[in-house]
């Protein structure tokens, strides 16, 4: 039976993430900070240990003790509008962080890794043809200047190439003294697509991932999933954060009366109701593609990126009157101009996984809400 760490295993995908690797029979150990887990949300049958990952020498022990056969991570920073506004958390919860957990399965010799990485690598759409996102889209696209929006670097506003280099500086600076991890040109082209730091930093962790394959010969599964709500529809689980980040939690918490109403970022995009359309995609269908990334993997050994999305968009106004539908109450919206680094219009091409993995998303935007409603219903305070 293969043992499975997963860091980040107390949040939110990660634990609906160890309760289906534990119903396929694998052992687990989840690694968590609990900076914003739940030792709750982690299934009984599951080990667990606190850690950080800017403790190198506390996770190598953490190895040593489990020697797990792979990783599945999820441990990262994941709002798009805070990354604009705290870069340099993000480039120290996701790309140092995670160079760090990357150097321990070198030391520890594990060779598998499956990391949660994000539609937000896409950016926006060069050409109508574009959507749906294809993986190929972020290796034959390579743009002369960054696509950054506006936010805020060493106490000062800025946008575009002048954030994106000081960035891709700061990056340069602090692993002057491992060439092997620098950036050359083709890579920094690459890394012009993404609109927010956030994606940004999850597209460094992707190219990261192949300079381990090379140097250490670490095999890994990168997916990029796209929205995600819905809860775990037996109701154990849920999305329990202070401050939800997630549409449909956010509408659910207007209705509960947690958020005095929902703030809409934008109404004016050029879609049919003017806002923005995303993919959707349930937290159940993650963690059953993580479980098949993991069989791949073992088979196939390499480095490769899948989406995990539905196919299908959904706008803000669709997202929202799902929630009305399946609670029965209406949403007030109060409606804000559009967020940095926020694109019009995100949805997956799963054929790749569909293909590769055999994995499809089950999971309706109906089912969705249903599943989402029924648990922060009964359990308004979370955990």
């Amino acid at each position: 039976m293969k043992k499975i760490l997963v860091t980040g295993g107390a949040g939110y995908i990660g634990s609906h993430t160890v309760k289906e690797l534990l119903e396929q029979n694998y052992k687990v150990v989840v690694l968590d900070n609990l900076s914003s887990g739940h030792r709750e949300a982690v299934d009984p049958r599951a080990e667990i240990e606190i850690g950080d990952f800017a403790d190198t020498e506390a996770v190598s022990k953490i190895f040593k003790k489990h020697n797990p056969d792979a990783v599945i991570d999820f441990a990262a920073s994941l709002s798009v509008g805070e990354s604009m506004e705290e870069p340099l958390k993000y480039f120290n919860n996701n790309v140092r962080n995670f160079v760090n957990l990357l150097d321990v399965l070198t030391a520890s010799k594990c060779k598998f890794i499956i990391k949660s990485s994000t539609a937000a690598t896409y950016g926006n759409p060069i050409k109508d043809d574009d959507i749906p996102w294809e993986e190929g889209f972020t290796e034959s696209y390579k743009p002369s200047k960054s696509a950054l929006l506006s936010g805020i670097w060493d106490g000062r506003k800025t946008e575009g190439e002048d954030f994106f280099q000081n960035f891709i500086r700061y990056y340069q600076k602090f692993y002057k003294k491992r060439p092997e991890l620098l950036f050359n040109d083709a890579e920094i082209k690459k890394l012009r697509i993404p609109m927010s730091i956030y994606g940004l930093t999850k597209l460094i962790d992707e190219i990261v991932l192949k300079k381990y394959n090379c140097l250490s010969g670490i095999s890994s599964v990168a997916l990029r999933y796209f929205n995600v709500c819905g809860a775990d529809p037996s109701g154990k689980n849920g999305e329990s954060k202070p401050k939800p980040t997630t549409l449909m939690t956010l509408a659910i918490y207007q209705i509960l009366g947690k958020i005095p109403e929902l703030q809409l970022f934008g109404n004016d995009y050029p879609t049919p109701d003017g806002t923005a359309i995303r993919d959707y995609i349930h937290p159940s269908d993650l963690a059953v593609g993580h479980i098949k990334s993991l069989e791949y993997l073992f088979g196939t050994k390499g480095v490769n990126i899948f989406n995990l999305g539905t196919g299908k968009g959904s706008s803000v106004l669709d997202v929202i009157s799902s929630v009305e539908k399946a609670s029965g109450e209406k949403v007030k919206i109060l409606y804000k101009p559009r967020r940095s680094g926020d694109p019009t219009i995100s949805i997956a091409n799963p054929d790749k996984a569909i293909k590769l993995l055999g994995w499809k998303a089950n999971y309706s935007l109906k089912q969705m809400a249903e599943t989402a409603w029924r648990w922060h219903s009964s359990h308004p305070d979370g955990f």
